[in-house]
């Protein structure tokens, strides 16, 4: 008789999260684990991405110093302004890299806002003038930015824990 058990994301719980030697990984698989206690099985998509967000949750609370998911969340323009918000998973300190881009996965934008300006947070390093930053955010987690230009489109690229996260379009 095999002694291993079966959890819905492989065989043998202990090859999957100690196998990987990443923390990242065996954290989000432990907490899949945990999880299935709560709800092994789902039928609605909303009833899933909520699940998911509970695994999620988990696992930042499990490996804190790993946590990576964001929120990005861009403002309505107001003028030739428009406000983001990125805001970490907990609420703690972070050094996120940031940049504004033309598309996701791609490098800097070709253009140049005219103005960037970064409400909280403190600007470790300006990489290039108006587009590239290390930002440490404050203790809340959250850190704002306002983009003022006339007419271009951007998106903000976040990397934190070498997870690079992309916002919605800012159109100008």
């Amino acid at each position: 008789m095999s002694t291993s058990h079966t959890e819905f994301f492989g065989p043998d719980l202990g090859r999957g999260p100690f196998a990987a030697h990443r923390i990242e990984t065996a954290v989000i698989q432990i907490a899949t684990a945990l999880a299935q206690l709560r709800t092994p099985l789902l039928r609605s998509d909303s009833d899933i991405q909520a699940h998911v967000d509970f695994i999620r949750t988990l696992a930042d609370r499990l490996a804190p110093t790993w946590a990576s998911q964001m929120t990005l969340e861009v403002g309505d323009k107001t003028g030739n302004n428009i406000t983001t918000e990125i805001r970490t998973a907990l609420d703690t300190v972070s050094l996120l890299h940031c940049w504004l881009t033309d598309e996701n996965g791609v490098a800097e934008a070709a253009a140049t806002p005219d103005v960037v300006t970064w409400n909280t947070g403190t600007i470790l390093e300006t990489i290039t003038s108006k587009k590239r930053y290390l930002v440490l955010t404050p203790t809340t987690g959250v850190v704002n930015v306002t983009v003022t230009d006339t007419d271009q489109t951007y998106r903000w690229a976040v990397t934190r824990y070498a997870r690079t996260h992309f916002s919605a379009l800012l159109e100008f």
